[in-house]
């Protein structure tokens, strides 16, 4: 639905002293103008680069998790002093691994995002901080590797995202990098309400022999096994199947929660993942086990958790499931196996601004119905 001269409303709290139990007013608004009611006319970014991009600011907001620990985020949008009257479509940036993310406000993937005509919303899970800046701001409480108290912070950025009276509440997203997808993926099942119209997924792991480099492991190329090893506190499943190990994994696999979302699914996969291996041509085989590791250990081939995460998603009712942009001509809704891939984008995700790209059209698609 696009959107003509809609009223909005939302109540906005301006700086720390709100109340926290006071939904309405709690939303912490630090620099945006306190926009009480907006008639605004729907804008969707055109087709193409944009002749003239639009002028932006960057915003701080604040909000309290429902863990009671306050989130800092940044809200960068087009100007409203130049582009008034307009709503705009969101996109919530979930950053990958465990990876602060307010800071990313200041990438150029998100200024291309914004500069075409789209709100970006990019903040720190709780505990999380850049500490390569003294201009970021921690976000309170601690580390929650993805888990449900980081998937319920989530649930409520998107929901203030949805409330900003300059954007369109049927045209929000999420844009997710790598091991976010975990953060995402349970929040979008957990919280159908949430509404949200798209997930672009850039090469997530879909379950925990993937995240923690498992592959890897077997093959003997130890360094990224040993560097999540360090970082996580807990092995992966196939390692320890304990039931505390059990328990704590159950939060954390997107594979399990990616089918139970019912907005349009944009799954991201180069030929050479960021993280996962083959690294190249040459590896190919060393990593083609399809029908498991030889001596012990789970199957694996090149870019399995792209097919496994498609897969999920179709057979778990997700109405609409694609890898790569329009351009590529994947299958809608397909099913893949090792003899049976998808069009990988050219060598790595980072080589060309492809997530933006990707945003940008799922946010001039329709939302679904519930029919579809």
């Amino acid at each position: 639905m696009r959107w003509m001269g809609v009223l909005i409303v939302l109540l906005v709290g301006c700086g720390g002293g709100s109340d926290a139990d006071d939904a309405a007013t709690d939303v912490g608004i630090n620099d945006a103008a306190a926009e009480a009611a907006l008639e605004c006319t729907a804008f969707i970014p055109p087709e193409g680069i944009p002749e003239k991009p639009y002028k932006t600011v960057l915003e701080d907001f604040d909000l309290n998790a429902p863990s009671g620990n306050r989130l800092y985020g940044l809200i960068t949008r087009p100007d409203p002093t130049v582009h008034t009257g307009l709503c705009f479509p969101a996109v919530v940036k979930v950053p990958g691994g465990i990876n602060p993310g307010r800071m990313e406000a200041l990438t150029p993937e998100v200024r291309m995002m914004a500069e075409a005509g789209m709100v970006v919303v990019t903040f720190n899970a709780e505990g999380r901080v850049d500490t390569k800046t003294t201009d970021d701001k921690q976000s309170e409480g601690d580390e929650d590797f993805n888990g449900f108290r980081h998937q319920d912070g989530l649930a409520e950025i998107i929901r203030f995202t949805r409330g900003l009276p300059y954007v369109l509440p049927d045209n929000v997203g999420v844009r997710t990098q790598s091991y976010g997808i975990t953060m995402v993926a349970g929040c979008l099942a957990r919280y159908p309400d949430l509404s949200v119209k798209y997930l672009v997924d850039g090469e997530g792991p879909s379950e925990s022999f993937v995240t923690c480099h498992g592959s890897r492991f077997l093959a003997g190329d130890m360094q990224k096994y040993e560097t999540v090893k360090g970082i996580f506190p807990a092995l992966a499943l196939w390692q320890d199947d304990s039931p505390p190990n059990q328990e704590w994994w159950s939060e954390r696999e997107a594979i399990r929660f990616i089918g139970q979302f019912r907005g349009r699914y944009l799954r991201l996969q180069a030929t050479w993942d960021h993280n996962q291996p083959p690294d190249g041509a040459e590896d190919i085989e060393k990593f083609n086990h399809p029908a498991g590791w030889p001596g012990g250990g789970p199957a694996w081939y090149h870019n399995k958790h792209t097919n496994d995460m498609v897969n999920a998603a179709v057979h778990g009712g997700v109405p609409w499931v694609r890898v790569n942009l329009a351009e590529h001509e994947n299958d809608v809704n397909p099913a893949y196996d090792a003899g049976d891939s998808p069009a990988y984008l050219p060598g790595q995700l980072s080589d060309a601004p492809w997530a933006a790209k990707s945003v940008l059209e799922m946010a001039r698609m329709e939302a679904l119905t519930t029919s579809e």
